[in-house]
């Protein structure tokens, strides 16, 4: 009696458990065995004559923008989906109520997907090793992870303030739109499990549906349907301000500094070469990390074009003032033109800085004929009288005109030429910053 309640009980408890439809790995084979594996199923064949697919794209870190060949990588995966009414089965107590179950990716059908700007491992995407999840219902889930190496257009025209947007296109292989659809899983790319990057800011991210049109010899079009993914990143600038922007501007204020060094210490010259030396391997440096084309010209680049070249003037406007400095001419005995046009700038460059010798520089005393004629002898007085103060009066000229020497008017166009360079960088470099970041900010890729 106590055996056979003993034997009602194990059947009432493995009843039960039945009734549960706990999971085993027999379940889930039997499932795969009757859906896939059955003869029936052909793994070439699509679902049905018009086969949607459901395409969405993850990130999870961004690797680097690589300005200079314009390519941008990122880690992340891609999310697939498609219903394929071929694998439904009603989950019940005879299998486990199982809803789902897993398969590999070489015996289910898979749309032939392409990542059409991709620079590396261009080809149909593949994950051989990775598994498939199908449910009951026939919906089929594929989450192959990848490594994305695509194409940016990259615009350095506000570099290093600027803003980038890249694009991942997805486009189906050998299927027609007619056989194919694309369509995508969400509005936007998932950012969900982002890490954060030190250079850049994922700003927005969009999606754009459309079409790619082949067209063959014989005049007849195929359209290949297209998935285009945009992200839209923005650089972090807090390094490039120290380690590129001061760096630029401070040595670029360093060429009005050329013009308060003394002529008796003679570095000058020395000292304007090295900051334009100085700049050419800023200018150089810069350069290296921007890319090679014309489609867009960075304004830092040209920025230091032109703080270049306005080194190169200064270097040039240093020489003349050496030459003018060393000139061991007296100023009354210099006639030439080019003697008085540069009095003639000292005179009203010395009149703008207010030196105090500016009312000697270019003072010439004329010399009038005088027409002898017959006289008396109080005439003759006279005459005499006013010809021995004129001859006072030109020697006093030329006394106070001695004072002067080329040496005052070389250190009064110094001072001058000092506050001209101040004044045209200070404003050129305003202007460039002021540009560089209010451009950066409000133009969008």
């Amino acid at each position: 009696m106590r055996a056979v309640q003993y034997i009602m009980c194990m059947l009432e408890i493995i009843g039960a458990r039945f009734v549960l439809g706990e999971y085993t790995a027999a379940y889930e084979t039997a499932i795969r065995s009757n859906t896939l594996l059955d003869g029936g199923y052909d793994p070439i064949s699509r679902p049905k004559a018009t086969t949607e697919v459901r395409v969405g794209i993850g990130i999870l870190a961004i690797d680097q923008l690589d300005l200079r060949n314009q390519m941008f990588t990122f880690a992340g995966w891609m999310e697939v989906e498609w219903r394929d009414e071929r694998l439904k089965w009603t989950p019940a107590a005879g299998n486990g109520n199982i809803e789902s179950v897993f398969s590999t990716s070489d015996i289910i059908w898979k749309p032939e997907l392409v990542i059409d700007n991709a620079l590396e491992d261009l080809g149909v995407i593949t994950a051989d090793n990775l598994n498939l999840r199908y449910d009951f219902e026939g919906d089929v889930k594929w989450e192959p992870p990848r490594l994305f190496n695509v194409h940016c257009q990259v615009d350095v025209t506000f570099y290093p303030y600027d803003q980038q947007k890249c694009s991942i296109v997805v486009i189906g292989w050998s299927y027609t739109v007619e056989e194919v659809d694309l369509a995508f899983l969400s509005k936007a790319i998932n950012t969900d499990d982002l890490e954060t990057h030190g250079e850049w800011i994922v700003t927005q991210t969009e999606t754009v549906k459309a079409v790619l049109e082949e067209t063959l010899e014989d005049g007849t079009k195929r359209r290949f349907p297209q998935l285009e993914f945009w992200i839209s990143i923005q650089r972090r600038h807090a390094f490039y301000n120290l380690n590129v922007i001061m760096p630029v501007v401070v040595t670029s204020l360093l060429i009005a500094l050329t013009f308060i060094v003394p002529f008796e210490s003679g570095e000058k010259l020395s000292y304007i070469l090295t900051v334009f030396l100085s700049l050419v391997v800023l200018l150089t440096v810069t350069a290296d990390a921007l890319p090679p084309t014309s489609i867009t010209v960075s304004n830092l680049a040209m920025y230091l074009g032109i703080v270049t070249v306005l080194s190169a003037v200064g270097m040039l406007t240093t020489v003349l003032l050496l030459m003018v400095y060393h000139n061991e001419d007296g100023i009354s005995e210099s006639t030439s033109a080019s003697s008085e046009c540069i009095l003639l700038i000292a005179r009203v460059a010395a009149t703008l800085i207010c030196s105090s010798k500016r009312h000697l520089i270019g003072r010439r005393v004329s010399s009038k004929v005088v027409k002898v004629v017959p006289v008396n002898g109080h005439e003759h007085a006279a005459l005499e009288q006013r010809v021995k103060s004129a001859e006072s009066g030109k020697k006093g000229a030329d006394d106070e005109k001695a004072n002067v020497t080329w040496q005052d008017v070389a250190i009064i166009l110094d001072r001058f030429v000092f506050i001209v360079f101040l004044a045209v960088t200070v404003a050129i470099n305003f202007g460039f910053l002021v540009g560089l970041v209010v451009g950066g900010k409000t133009t969008v890729p």
